[in-house]
C-alpha cells in the first residue's frame, strides 16, 4: 500500500473496527503471535472435556510494516486481499498492489488499485483460471518465442502505461535459466518502486526460539504496527473491481 503505516493503522482502527497497536516492535509481534497458539491449544484442552463448549475467536496478530527508504508498506493477508486493498485504494486515495501465488497450480497474479478502480492487471503461469477472452490488451505463450522455456502463459492489462508484447517477451526471455528472476514481474514491480520481500525478511522468519536476533530486522524497518484479527473475520464487498477499464 502507498501509504504511511500510521495512515493503514488508522483504516483498520475507524473503517473496520479492528484492534491495531501502533509502532510495534519484532518482539510485540513474537509475543502475539505465540499468545494465540497458546490459546489454540487451551481452547483444544478444554473442548476435550467439555465439546459442546463456546469461545470467543482467537485473535491472530497480522504485522504490517514499512522498510526504510521505501514508499509502500507492506501487509501480508490471507483471504479476500482485493477486498482489502479496494477499500484502503479507495479511503486513502492512494495505489495499492497485490501479489497472489497460486503455488499449488502455479500461476501468480499482480494487481494494482487506485481509488475506486483496478488499473493494471498481470496474471502469468500454467491454469490461469477465471481467464475471459477480450478482458486482456495482451495474450502470449512462453513457447511461441523463447522454445524450450517453462510454457507459461502471460495475461496483461492496462489502464495507466503502454507496455506491448515485445515487452513481455523480453522480459521472459532475459530469466534464461535462472528462476529466481520473475521477468515481468520484476518489471512491474520495479516501475511503480515497489518490492515484494522473501520470508526471510519478514516477521514470520522469525518463529521459533531459534532466530532471536532481531537487529538485522531493526535495522532495515522504519516503522511497524499489528492489526488484531478475530478468527470469523470475513470482509468482502462485491463491489470490488474485476476489470481493468
Amino acid at each position: 500500500m502507498k501509504a504511511s503505516v500510521d495512515a493503514i493503522t488508522a483504516i483498520f482502527k475507524q473503517y473496520f473496527e479492528l484492534e491495531a497497536q501502533k509502532n510495534c516492535k519484532l518482539e510485540d509481534y513474537i509475543r502475539a503471535n505465540e499468545a494465540s497458539w497458546k490459546e489454540v491449544e487451551r481452547q483444544r484442552v478444554v473442548l476435550k472435556s467439555r465439546p459442546k463448549k463456546s469461545f470467543s475467536p482467537i485473535l491472530w496478530a497480522f504485522p504490517f510494516w514499512r522498510y526504510v527508504n521505501h514508499q509502500w508498506t507492506l501487509l501480508p493477508f490471507s483471504g479476500q486481499e482485493d477486498s482489502i486493498a479496494f477499500v484502503f485504494a479507495l479511503l486513502l486515495n492512494t495505489k495499492v498492489i497485490t501479489f497472489h501465488d497460486s503455488s499449488h497450480v502455479s500461476w501468480k497474479e499482480f494487481k494494482v488499485f487506485e481509488n475506486d478502480r483496478l488499473i493494471e492487471h498481470y496474471k502469468f503461469g500454467f491454469e490461469c483460471w477465471t481467464v475471459i477472452e477480450g478482458d486482456w490488451d495482451i495474450y502470449i505463450e512462453d513457447f511461441e518465442f523463447y522454445p524450450g522455456w517453462l510454457n507459461y502463459e502471460h495475461y496483461f492489462k492496462s489502464s495507466v502505461r503502454p507496455v506491448t508484447e515485445s515487452n513481455i517477451r523480453l522480459a521472459v526471455s532475459a530469466r534464461k535459466n535462472d528462476l529466481h528472476d520473475r521477468g515481468f514481474l520484476d518489471r512491474c514491480l520495479k516501475h511503480y518502486n515497489a518490492y515484494i520481500p522473501i520470508r526471510e525478511e519478514t516477521p514470520y522468519h522469525y518463529h521459533g526460539e531459534w532466530n532471536l536476533n532481531y537487529q538485522k530486522w531493526d535495522s532495515v524497518v522504519e516503522q511497524m504496527s499489528i492489526a488484531l484479527v478475530p478468527s470469523n473475520w470475513r470482509y468482502f464487498d462485491r463491489k470490488v473491481p474485476q476489470q481493468v477499464i
